[in-house]
């Protein structure tokens, strides 16, 4: 019998929710809990059921067969089907909250309908506890970092022969990444617009190169190409690689030199987590609480985030060492299943 049922995106695409879940799932697998998936991306995979095929007898099949429902959904849709479904079913709920980007309206009818229907509530930041809020008893805060469990991949050609050239040229390996090129509040969400403007900087561009990776690019496909003209006519091509569908983000993290989260909203960012793991220096927005260790930049501000960056390349911060808490990680999904069966 299927112990828990895993509920959300599973890669492929790359984002950082389905790669929690693909950690997850294996860690809950080697723990003999027989877990399931119900996938919920874009992209359908064999052997994996995804709900997008609206399939309704197979669906509530897998939920009637699991003890625990772990829904991981940032589609409020898919979200609600798999908590009145399991509620019905008399299942046993939990609902990770990854981020959050809804009004106070939302955030109001979400808070109910979570504590009407829910077991347990993780919430991976106290900047969502604020505007989803649940009884002390209903909701835990617990980071979404899951360590990778593999080694680094290698990397497509073009990514490793920018790198050699950078290398030659003794310039530093500075990452980032996006899902897709979408906006919020009417601003680009992942700030690569912020990142070709700091790159512009002569000094900042002498001494570093930027790897952005794109692990959706089918969305907005004319912006994509707008900020690749932009590189072009700043003379940059040789500065800023734009990646173009999905790697292994990790891979790229572990031969950087420093990673930038230059989103204009977040959860508990899996990069930020990945690079302070790897002992990377992290340059990220100061749009939500970040971790120890992380060098802050003014949300939305193309020149503190050049700032940042030129201290960094000239006096590196020491990093903050961080503990690898995977046994931790462990014990806290095993213990929360065991705990609520």
């Amino acid at each position: 019998m299927c112990k828990v049922l895993i509920c959300g995106p599973f890669p492929e695409p790359i984002g950082g929710i389905s790669i929690h879940i693909q950690r997850l799932t294996h860690l809950v697998k080697q723990a003999g809990l027989n877990p399931k998936i119900c996938d919920e991306s874009s992209t359908t995979k064999p052997g994996i059921f995804n709900i997008r095929s609206l399939n309704l007898l197979t669906y509530l099949k897998l939920v009637y067969q699991a003890e625990i429902i772990h829904i991981h959904s940032s589609v409020g849709v898919f979200r609600l089907t798999h908590l009145i479904s399991a509620f019905i079913l008399r299942k046993k709920i939990i609902v990770t909250i990854h981020s959050w980007r809804k009004g106070c309206i939302a955030s109001w009818l979400w808070s109910k309908t979570l504590n009407l229907l829910s077991t347990k509530v993780i919430l991976v930041s106290e900047d969502i506890a604020t505007r989803i809020r649940l009884p002390k008893l209903k909701q835990i805060f617990f980071p979404a970092f899951i360590p990778s469990i593999a080694s680094p991949e290698e990397l497509p050609a073009g990514i490793l022969h920018f790198i050699n050239n950078a290398i030659k040229n003794r310039k530093k390996i500075i990452s980032s990444n996006a899902f897709r090129i979408v906006n919020h509040n009417n601003q680009e969400l992942y700030g690569l617009d912020l990142c070709i403007d700091a790159f512009s900087d002569i000094e900042i561009s002498k001494s570093a190169v930027l790897i952005f990776s794109i692990s959706d690019p089918s969305v907005n496909i004319e912006k994509i190409e707008n900020y690749q003209k932009t590189i072009n006519d700043r003379n940059l091509s040789s500065v800023i690689y734009i990646q173009l569908g999905a790697i292994n983000f990790y891979s790229l993290l572990s031969i950087s030199d420093i990673s930038i989260r230059a989103t204009n909203t977040d959860g508990d960012a899996l990069s930020v987590r990945e690079s302070l793991f790897l002992n990377k220096p992290c340059i990220a927005s100061d749009c939500t609480k970040r971790p120890e260790g992380v060098l802050l930049f003014e949300n939305r501000s193309a020149t503190s985030l050049a700032k940042i960056i030129s201290n960094q390349l000239r006096t590196p911060a020491p990093v903050i060492e961080q503990n690898d808490n995977a046994s931790k990680i462990e014990n806290f999904y095993l213990n929360l299943y065991k705990g609520i069966q």
